[in-house]
């Protein structure tokens, strides 16, 4: 008798189980993904999902894990791309709420709170999108390269021989170390163009990057299909005190 009932409550919690992770009914917009969210065939993928129009360009956008508990909800633009623009919710496999927040344009924006799979607070993260990096549509890559004199070698040592460690204006005050990333593009006439930082730590080391960096001499231009064109370069300087 014992053995009777509990076989009867085992049925019943796997059936009561069996309800709250129903999979959702197919549809022929159905997308599946890995845990990077990279598109991939059913047999092995992670989630899976779809985008429902809403109105004024809007959409709503579900995934779930493939046993069918929900995993994601948000809202979007239809694009294409879709990107997520709005509130979204994900939740753990068991229901419970993972974390809240803002999208806007496809990343995570402003406040976002975190739990716990028991629901305790975890953690508020606040999210600030980095600006677009300036010429971003310049190729890095072409058939042919742009070539400094020396080559890459020259380069190094140019930088090396030409940044200085800027003067301190408060000795008193510690000298940090750091690298300083600054992209720059090489343009069709081998002149190095429009220099920015786009990493920095110290605003008198960035300063004298952008300096060195924009005193660089003409290279010999990239080429594609035989024509000069603009190419895009990053490049690290490293200040020691």
């Amino acid at each position: 008798m014992i053995f009777c009932v509990l076989l009867i409550l085992a049925l019943s919690s796997a059936a009561t189980a069996g309800a709250l992770a129903q999979v959702p009914p197919a549809r022929p917009d159905t997308t599946f993904f890995d845990a990077g969210w990279h598109h991939l065939g059913r047999p092995n993928a992670v989630f899976f999902g779809w985008v429902t129009p809403l109105d004024s360009g809007r959409c709503r956008i579900q995934t779930y894990y493939l046993t069918g508990e929900r995993q994601f909800d948000a809202t979007g633009r239809l694009g294409p791309p879709v990107q997520r623009d709005g509130p979204a919710t994900f939740y753990y496999r068991s229901g419970q709420v993972h974390s809240t927040g803002q999208y806007a344009q496809g990343k995570q924006t402003g406040s976002w709170q975190y739990w716990q799979e028991d629901g305790t607070p975890k953690l508020t993260r606040t999210y600030v999108p980095r600006p677009p990096t300036p010429d971003g549509s310049v190729p890095q890559f072409v058939e042919q390269m742009p070539v400094f004199a020396g080559g890459m070698a020259g380069l190094a040592r140019y930088l090396a021989t030409h940044a200085h460690y800027p003067s301190p204006i408060d000795k008193t005050q510690p000298r940090p170390a750091g690298r300083v990333f600054v992209q720059f593009v090489v343009g069709p006439t081998g002149d190095v163009l429009r220099p920015v930082v786009i990493k920095g730590f110290d605003p008198a080391c960035d300063a004298e990057a952008l300096r060195v960096v924009a005193s660089l001499p003409r290279w010999e231009p990239g080429r594609r299909n035989g024509e000069p064109v603009e190419v895009r370069f990053v490049v690290p300087l490293i200040f020691h005190p």
